[in-house]
């Protein structure tokens, strides 16, 4: 800063402080030439090579003029301290830092508190680091846990979903009944499903030579089958099986068995088999299985005076389904709060009002179901037509006789078959096979020696043999190769084959193991029993020495019988053999025993008593000829008395 700035006529303190200035040096630069004929220019010694600015602090700094350096600086701890520029103040900053850490890292005492060693040891607790090891192990822990409890979550999330969804369907199908139902009540086209009941109905009632047996549930799957339907063509029924099984209230066996029997009285045309969907499909369509579809009968090819009679039933059998589908919805909704329990949420109000007046509306369309029942019975009793009674108790169905007009209970005439079989012809048939003679009661009834009551108890459903799954497949593949198999029962042979083989046995290869077998022997064209002649040619395949390519049960237990039966024959050797080896030890001892073999048993029998070995002393007693001794009491013996 010049003497001439305004600060300086101020007398600032801090400047008036300042140390002299050192004297003026020649700022001006010179020209010079050098030995290779070069121009430059060259600053004088102590001359500055920066641009001089007439205001500020113009103090050069003095490390960096030590080192000859032109640097201008800043007394940063006051006017009479040392001028430093930037970098010379980092650096010393920097050291003045370091040299504070070293003597605070001397002062520390570097000693482990826990084991007292000042370098680390991995067997102490503290300075070997294994409390990082208990963190990091917690840690993961936590982790897992959170992990988990996510998992949980999302799970319970999921049946969330899944029970509102199953509650949802419930809820269409009841609404779906009741609309079918209301609908026939006032004429609508969607009670048409009911007619097509009643169609099945008169068709099974025409179709069954008696009234004996168990009551079936076809009623109540067609019933499914009927409601599920189109209601303007009566097409397109995908009710699915397992779906069925439950709105029926049966499982999956009688669905397949009363589709069948629906099929076969014309009412039912499956028009695609259902089925397991390929991956491409499964993500496509987003279900597993593909459902079979059904047409059912137009109306316009059945006779109405025909199915007429059968409508008061399938009114009652409607009835009897909206009941259990409203069970059904009661469980699921049961469900449903449930979950909503443990999440911790709350119950929509609507969502209860929606279910008040749900079960409002289906007992107002059950009250109508009950009303048209009883119309359309009592016009058909005015016209004499009777329809078929539901299942009911002997006592319920006694007691409408009067109502009918009769006095007395009508009697359960015999069929006019006498010898009465089976309607299949090779099993036994449970139901008496004629009528009793000479029994008690009017002639011509019909004794029911086992009735069978709606009460009964069902027997579980059998558990299909373990080769179901593989076993049709092989039997119909083989039956393209073997024809003399055509005539045969499918099942028959499915169980033969999985009887005998195992799942990775496929046709082509038995047809060529049996060729192999055999020996250049041919099989037979058309054998009598086709499935006893199949049982014979896998145990001619089966038994042998041959190892078969893949496992097979037959050849198993031949195995397991020949290895039992050649234990059985060693054991039988190994016994004959002992045997002979005791009678050769006897027969040695008797030819060494000589005078004084007597006198060596004695000793050891004495000498086995004396250790405490009184059985190995019985046993030698036993086996000598030793003389009777005279008993306490027994008096002197007979050679002392003269």
């Amino acid at each position: 800063m010049s003497p001439d700035t305004p600060a300086c006529r101020a007398g600032s303190p801090r400047l008036l402080e300042r140390p002299a200035v050192p004297p003026p040096v020649d700022q001006r630069f010179l020209v010079e030439t050098t030995r290779t004929g070069q121009t430059r220019l060259a600053a004088p010694p102590g001359a500055r090579r920066r641009l001089v600015y007439p205001t500020g602090v113009q103090t050069p700094c003095v490390p960096c003029a030590a080192a000859g350096v032109d640097r201008q600086g800043l007394p940063r701890d006051g006017a009479d301290s040392v001028a430093l520029c930037m970098s010379c103040w980092r650096g010393r900053s920097a050291r003045e830092y370091r040299r504070l850490v070293a003597e605070a890292v001397d002062d520390v005492d570097t000693t482990c508190a826990a084991c007292g060693d000042p370098e680390p040891s991995p067997a102490c607790w503290l300075c070997g680091y294994s409390w990082l090891v208990e963190q990091r192990a917690r840690f993961e822990q936590d982790q897992a846990a959170e992990a988990a409890a996510v998992d949980a979550r999302f799970a319970l999330l999921a049946e969330r979903a899944e029970a509102d969804a199953r509650v949802a369907e419930l809820t269409g199908w009841v609404q779906r009944l009741r609309t079918t139902v209301e609908s026939y009540a006032a004429g609508g086209p969607q009670g048409r499903a009911v007619e097509l009941f009643a169609e099945l109905l008169a068709r099974e009632a025409a179709a069954r030579a008696s009234r004996r047996g168990r009551p079936s549930r076809l009623a109540r799957v067609a019933a499914v089958l009927a409601v599920d339907a189109d209601y303007r063509t009566g097409r397109r029924s995908l009710p699915g099986r397992d779906r069925s099984a439950q709105l029926a209230g049966c499982t999956t066996r009688t669905v397949t068995d009363c589709w069948a029997r629906a099929e076969a009285l014309g009412w039912a045309v499956r028009t695609r088999h259902g089925r397991r969907l390929s991956l491409a499909e499964r993500t496509e369509l987003g279900r597993y299985n593909d459902r079979a579809e059904f047409d059912l009968l137009p109306l316009h090819r059945s006779d109405p005076a025909a199915r007429a009679p059968y409508v008061p039933v399938a009114l009652l059998v409607l009835d009897d389904l909206l009941q259990h589908a409203l069970e059904l919805l009661t469980e699921a909704e049961d469900d449903v709060d449930a979950l909503i329990a443990r999440t911790g949420a709350v119950v929509d109000h609507a969502g209860m009002v929606r279910r008040a007046q749900l079960r409002q509306a289906v007992a107002t369309a059950r009250d109508t179901v009950l009303a048209d029942v009883e119309a359309i019975a009592a016009r058909q009793i005015e016209t004499g037509n009777f329809f078929p009674p539901r299942s009911a108790s002997q006592g319920e169905y006694l007691s409408s006789c009067l109502s009918r007009g009769f006095s007395s209970t009508p009697r359960l005439t015999c069929s006019g078959r006498v010898a009465r079989t089976s309607r299949r012809e090779k099993r036994a048939s449970r139901s008496p096979a004629e009528c009793g003679r000479g029994s008690a009661g009017c002639d011509g009834s019909h004794p029911l020696r086992r009735p069978r009551t709606r009460h009964a108890t069902c027997r579980p459903p059998c558990r299909p043999p373990e080769w179901s799954g593989w076993a049709y497949d092989l039997a119909r593949a083989l039956i393209l190769r073997w024809t003399w198999l055509a005539d045969a029962s499918l099942p028959r042979v499915a169980a033969t084959l999985g009887a005998a083989l195992s799942r990775d046995w496929t046709a082509e290869m038995l047809d060529s193991w049996v060729r192999r077998t055999r020996g250049g022997r041919g099989l037979l064209a058309a054998p009598d029993h086709p499935c006893g002649y199949l049982k014979r040619v896998l145990d001619e395949a089966l038994a042998g020495d041959l190892v078969p390519p893949l496992p097979a049960r037959r050849h198993a237990e031949h195995r397991r019988r020949v290895a039992t039966e050649g234990a059985g024959t060693a054991a039988g050797g190994l016994a004959t053999a002992l045997a002979g080896w005791d009678d050769r030890d006897e027969a040695a001892r008797a030819e060494r025993a000589g005078p004084g073999d007597g006198r060596r048993r004695a000793l050891a029998a004495a000498g086995a008593a004396s250790r405490g070995d009184h059985a190995s002393a019985r046993a030698i007693a036993a086996a000598e000829d030793w003389p009777e001794v005279a008993q306490p009491g027994s008096g002197l013996p007979s050679g002392l008395i003269r």
